[in-house]
């Protein structure tokens, strides 16, 4: 058999891609390959819609935000009870979305970044969710949702110039050591939707940079991925601490900490360092990640 690529109207219904040519085929099997080329235009068409497909995050409160493509979602420290309004720990809890998340990221089990019970409650109403978090945040969910299968849980437990690197549903987790007084505080690297997004948790701001620098995070190099989208607490952009920031660079900060009744103040106080910030106005508000161009 010959063939030839060939741009007719069923090229025109793969909505005009390039990989939606259609074979003509002469001779003997003609129906059958353009009916296998179809199928792979279709697909082709669906790997361009998830391609394109926006990637989203959803501010909860404080520290807690949610990243999101498609159906995709990871919570990070974005299931406490602390400045949520009872009608949202009521998403939280029935995992109703935007909580009907798939990953479920705990830096430390401070109230602001983790509440066991709602963590609990969310995952036995929703099968996909998967929890990573320190010992101590695991342990606490385990003992309140004992039926839940432990497959469902990671234990984030890097060693001090040793990250770790977890998985859960189907996604790849960095996760790195930023010491506290207190309970263990993990910090996170992942990837959605081609973005590398970056969440310390709490930070010791006299080790910070030393802190970036010993994770690898201060930099892009061989075998090291720049970071797109930095959560950092806001009091980094206050003018004690910018000294800090340049051990942490990225496309877009977001800054966290902040009670709902001071996010305006802490956009303020973070756009009077740089321009690449993402603010949030109020809980549940959802913005598309628009990055601008390496600095």
């Amino acid at each position: 058999m010959n063939a030839v690529p060939h741009e007719d109207v069923d090229a025109k219904r793969c909505g005009r891609l390039p990989c939606a040519a259609m074979l003509r085929v002469q001779g003997e099997g003609r129906r059958d390959m353009r009916f296998l080329a179809m199928i792979l235009c279709v697909l082709g068409v669906g790997v361009a819609a998830l391609a394109a497909e926006p990637v989203t995050l959803t501010f909860i409160a404080g520290s807690g935000y949610i990243v999101s493509q498609g159906d995709f979602k990871v919570a990070v420290d974005g299931i406490t009870s602390l400045e949520t309004p009872a009608a949202t720990q009521a998403l939280m809890a029935a995992a109703q979305p935007p909580f009907d998340v798939n990953v479920i990221l705990v830096t430390h089990s401070h109230s602001d970044h983790f509440d066991a019970s709602l963590v609990a409650r969310n995952m036995t109403a929703n099968p996909a969710a998967f929890l990573v978090g320190p010992a101590d945040v695991v342990g606490a969910v385990r003992t309140l949702a004992p039926a839940l299968d432990s497959t469902r849980f990671q234990v984030a437990h890097p060693g001090f110039y040793a990250p770790q690197t977890v998985e859960a549903a189907g996604l790849s987790i960095d996760v790195f050591s930023f010491p506290l007084p207190g309970p263990e505080n993990v910090g996170y690297r992942f990837r959605v939707g081609g973005l590398v997004f970056v969440d310390p948790g709490d930070l010791d701001f006299d080790t910070a940079p030393s802190d970036f620098a010993r994770t690898g995070l201060s930099q892009a190099g061989a075998g090291r991925e720049a970071t797109d989208v930095l959560i950092l607490p806001y009091f980094l952009f206050n003018a004690e601490y910018r000294w800090v920031l340049p051990s942490c660079p990225a496309r877009l900060y977001v800054p966290t900490h902040a009670q709902l009744g001071d996010l305006a103040l802490a956009c303020e106080t973070a756009r009077s360092v740089t321009d690449r910030v993402l603010c949030f106005a109020a809980s549940l508000e959802t913005k598309t990640i628009e990055l601008m161009p390496p600095p």
